[in-house]
């Protein structure tokens, strides 16, 4: 991804050739809007909505938005950076890809806090918990990260601070889940703890990087240095896109039975992952509404 608008400094783009950067932002293209689309399907159409399903459901949904903002991020990497399509095009360019990945980082700084509770606090979890709480963080992730979108509707020059707290928040709920559960070694992950880990794992790490070259952009004073670093924040931007095209694959590896083959199975496989009720312990099996 590339959360900010890269006109800021063309002349530091040619570390990397702008044919070598398309190719790999059509790749993840190619690869994470069939995917994406699949999981909204599936989700969307094929399944009940409760459980993890209307997580990924949302996020899915936000990822796919997100790529299809990265065709427009093609064209403009292939044009050596300049913008073509005029200035209305650009703060809708800017609106959708913010509002995409504000949204994307609310719903999995969402979930991991979610899931930490579980972890932490079971039995609370269990009983306490409002059965609609997950519909309701999915709708207020998307209204909160439309307010924050706005900004770069109007000040498209802007460069804010992308997501950083909701990132920190995300990396600390998910290594004390982490920490947690290795401590206990009681009995297996069941299929919906090892997808949300492993998709909250590679966020983290595929983000990280950016994460630490923004606060370095935005706290130097010195133009020279962040004048040499500007590219390396839209490389590691780039990392974010590759995170919207795995996401789906995650979903697929961790929530099926792979080594059955694709087919049939695998699907109704994956699909009782996304309909695995939350507060359920691993042993549990959830009923889906799935229908081959």
């Amino acid at each position: 991804m590339e959360p900010f608008n890269t006109s800021h400094s063309n002349s530091t783009q040619s570390l990397i050739p702008a044919s070598w950067r398309a190719a790999f932002l059509i790749g993840t293209v190619g690869i994470g809007l069939p995917a994406n689309a699949f999981i909204i399907w599936l989700t969307g159409w094929r399944l009940k909505r409760r459980g993890l399903s209307i997580f990924i459901l949302s996020l899915a949904t936000s990822d796919f938005l997100f790529l299809s903002m990265t065709v427009i991020q093609i064209i403009e990497t292939l044009l050596n950076d300049n913008w073509v399509l005029g200035a209305p095009m650009c703060r809708l360019h800017r609106f959708l890809f913010d509002l995409s990945y504000h949204c994307s980082l609310f719903l999995l700084a969402a979930l991991s806090v979610d899931r930490c509770l579980l972890v932490l606090l079971p039995l609370w979890y269990r009983c306490h918990r409002p059965l609609r709480l997950s519909s309701y963080i999915c709708l207020g992730a998307w209204l909160v990260a439309a307010l924050l979108s706005i900004k770069g509707f109007i000040f498209v020059d802007l460069i804010p601070l992308q997501g950083f707290f909701p990132f920190i928040v995300m990396v600390t709920t998910h290594a004390t889940t982490l920490a947690r559960t290795l401590r206990r070694h009681t009995r297996p992950p069941s299929q919906f703890y090892r997808i949300v880990a492993a998709t909250l794992s590679a966020y983290v790490l595929l983000n990280l990087p950016f994460q630490i070259i923004q606060l370095l952009f935005l706290a130097s004073l010195d133009y020279e240095f962040i004048h040499r670093i500007f590219p390396f924040m839209v490389y590691f931007g780039y990392l974010i896109n590759l995170s919207s095209s795995i996401n789906p694959l995650i979903y697929i590896f961790f929530g099926s039975n792979i080594c059955t083959g694709c087919g049939p199975h695998t699907t109704s496989s994956l699909a009782r992952a996304l309909t695995e009720e939350q507060g359920k312990s691993p042993g549990d099996t959830p009923s889906t509404s799935f229908s081959a």
